[in-house]
């Protein structure tokens, strides 16, 4: 039997988003995006299978329509472009994150980052081990400040932050911590995400200016590289 003519790619899309936004994945169900369309279940067969196969429909297609920023300079430009650029485009949308973070489901345009930051850094002589791990890094970095910033963003107004509820007078046995406390808010404030994947780069380029001395090499490597 053909698809049902009424719905399109877009319509079931849009409409899964809408559900995510409001009622979390875990609130997106067939019978529930069959409701949203105005449809039934079994309409919603003809075009995905069942829930995952769903859910990688949904994240494609919001990969498809994020305008990433095409990196470009030396691989060490490139790879703190594409590190800053998903975190600025993802922090647009920030229900997918909790999705994401699961690492069951990817939407396959966005994959193009990870080629993309990954291949430069096999550019700048890292070991493939090396070159992932660093993405990792990188992917942890990224996920890990929007996920915060998206708890801070819903925290209510009765909930402070561990570091406003202490007494730098109590803290005795740790110095530093005390001295800092009293400043801690504008740290974090001054918490910069190119400062920290720049870190995450400049770290790498180090490790393997680090292994090619060793093994007695030149990666050729500069500070702008």
């Amino acid at each position: 039997m053909p698809p049902a003519p009424s719905l399109s790619r877009d319509d079931i899309v849009d409409a899964a988003i809408r559900i995510i936004e409001r009622d979390g994945a875990e609130g997106l169900s067939m019978r529930k995006l069959a409701s949203e369309l105005d449809s039934k279940p079994m309409t919603l067969y003809h075009y995905v299978d069942n829930k995952p196969a769903l859910m990688r429909l949904v994240l494609t297609e919001v990969a498809a329509r994020i305008a990433w920023t095409r990196p470009s300079g030396s691989p060490r430009e490139r790879m703190i472009s594409v590190g800053v650029d998903m975190h600025d485009k993802l922090a647009e949308i920030p229900w997918i994150i909790p999705i994401l973070s699961e690492g069951t489901t990817v939407g396959k345009p966005a994959l193009v980052l990870a080629d993309a930051y990954i291949g430069a850094a096999l550019e700048l002589g890292a070991s493939e081990v090396a070159a992932i791990m660093s993405w990792r890094s990188i992917w942890f970095l990224v996920t890990s400040e929007l996920l915060w910033q998206n708890t801070l963003a819903h925290r209510t107004p009765d909930k402070k932050s561990w570091h406003e509820t202490l007494d730098p007078a109590e803290l005795g046995e740790f110095p530093t911590i005390a001295r800092l406390l009293p400043d801690m808010r504008g740290y974090s404030q001054d918490n910069s995400v190119v400062d920290a994947v720049t870190a995450q780069v400049d770290g790498l380029i180090a490790r393997v200016k680090r292994e090619a001395a060793a093994g007695g090499t030149d990666p050729n490597i500069d500070a702008t590289s």
